[in-house]
């Protein structure tokens, strides 16, 4: 009796779990990524356009350029935020910058962009890393400098 109950469940099982089963038109495509240009939404196919290494270096450096300043009066002009994509996910690193003297919103517009760029460049290459997760750091102002907090930089998982 069993033996005959499995003979029979068996093959719909099969039958269930293959792909061939799925019509073409219900399998899952990837969606297009959208990526900001110059304040704009602009809709990219993964599979035309590549990611450069150059075009994320070119925003580090932009985004560099805006948070040189730390200068700050109060602690609670000291921000920390995520940039960048790691492989095994979350922020490849922490930024901190002060309000003082930094448009917060381009700032974080522009970080935004960086974590889209190496997430994709990460989808494109099959990049993979060592799986080490960072914690956010803690920024405060101290001599009217904003600096991370000591003791709190990284946890491996």
């Amino acid at each position: 009796m069993r033996f005959s109950l499995c003979a029979v469940l068996l093959p719909l099982f099969i039958a269930g779990c293959s792909d061939a089963a799925t019509p073409e038109a219900e399998q899952l495509k990837p969606a297009p990524t959208v990526l900001s240009k110059n304040n704009q939404a602009v809709a990219i196919d993964s599979q035309s356009e590549t990611i450069s290494k150059d075009s994320i270096q070119a925003a580090h450096a932009q985004l560099k350029s805006l948070t040189a300043d730390l200068s700050c009066d109060t602690s609670a002009q000291c921000q920390v935020l995520p940039v960048g994509s790691r492989a095994c996910g979350g922020p490849s690193s922490y930024l901190v910058f002060s309000t003082k003297n930094s448009d917060s919103e381009k700032v974080e517009q522009i970080a935004k962009r960086i974590t889209s760029l190496e997430s994709q460049l990460n989808a494109q290459t099959g990049m993979m890393s060592i799986c080490q997760h960072l914690t956010a750091p803690a920024a405060q102002c101290s001599s009217n400098k904003c600096v991370k907090v000591a003791g709190n930089s990284a946890s491996v998982y």
